[in-house]
């Protein structure tokens, strides 16, 4: 079988995987993203895991087709527990909450040496976690899909970081300034993302402006009687930082 080409976020997603001797795909899905990290040298060897039987079988049959299952490894389970310790390099989780990120790394058997994390919600907390636990975070990037804005970052372990992670045969660019440290939790730049906010990266501007859109579609949402609570003058605050970061 040819192979099947992923959707533009899960090739941005791709762009920014270290290369590593094994990787998880967690909520494989069809197994596309799996299959790529082996074809085009990112690992040489992939455990795909997902917590619902039929992607997985799905990703099974997409992976016999192409003729690597002998490398890539489909298990069923719920997010890094149906690996061990010593399996592993790194993990990539797309397509879910930031929440639900953070309880996968937490369940995790290990802290590994890196994850890719593309959180749909819930960014902030994501980010506070990772960094808590020892994660330095050291590539964001924001991509396009589908009329849709997406997010992503790569977060390499603290004892990681005396050497660069291979990115794309070359060498991922470690900043030597690090914006999340002493950042005040209440900062909006934990959801927005501090490094996208230092590099201002070409969808920028459009990537403020969703955010935004997304904040005044809230307040529009809100009742008069909801027009003085807590909760509104939160938005509207968020949305004053927005626009000052554009």
């Amino acid at each position: 079988m040819k192979a099947r080409p992923m959707m533009d976020r899960l090739e941005a997603v791709f762009d920014i995987v270290p290369k590593a001797d094994a990787i998880a795909d967690i909520g494989t899905d069809h197994g596309y993203l799996a299959v790529e990290l082996i074809t085009r040298g990112k690992a040489k060897r992939v455990i795909a895991g997902d917590v619902n039987k039929g992607p997985l079988e799905s990703a099974k049959s997409y992976i016999q087709s192409r003729g690597l299952s002998d490398v890539i490894d489909c298990r069923l389970g719920d997010g890094l527990q149906m690996t061990k310790q010593g399996e592993l390099n790194g993990a990539i989780c797309c397509g879910m909450g930031g929440f639900l990120m953070r309880d996968i790394v937490k369940a995790g058997p290990e802290p590994l040496e890196f994850y890719v994390l593309q959180p749909q919600n819930g960014q902030a907390e994501l980010r506070q976690y990772m960094v808590e636990k020892g994660y330095r975070i050291v590539k964001e990037i924001i991509m396009k899909d589908m009329g849709k804005m997406y997010t992503a970052f790569l977060a390499i372990r603290h004892d990681m970081n005396s050497h660069n992670p291979s990115h794309n045969g070359a060498d991922v660019t470690i900043s030597s300034d690090n914006p999340y440290i002493d950042l005040p939790t209440t900062s909006i730049l934990w959801s927005v993302g501090a490094l996208l906010a230092q590099e201002k990266p070409a969808l920028w501007n459009e990537y403020v402006d969703y955010l935004i859109y997304q904040r005044q579609c809230a307040l529009d949402g809100m009742t008069e009687a909801l027009s003085h609570t807590e909760k509104y003058k939160e938005l509207q605050g968020e949305i004053d930082e927005l626009a000052r970061l554009r």
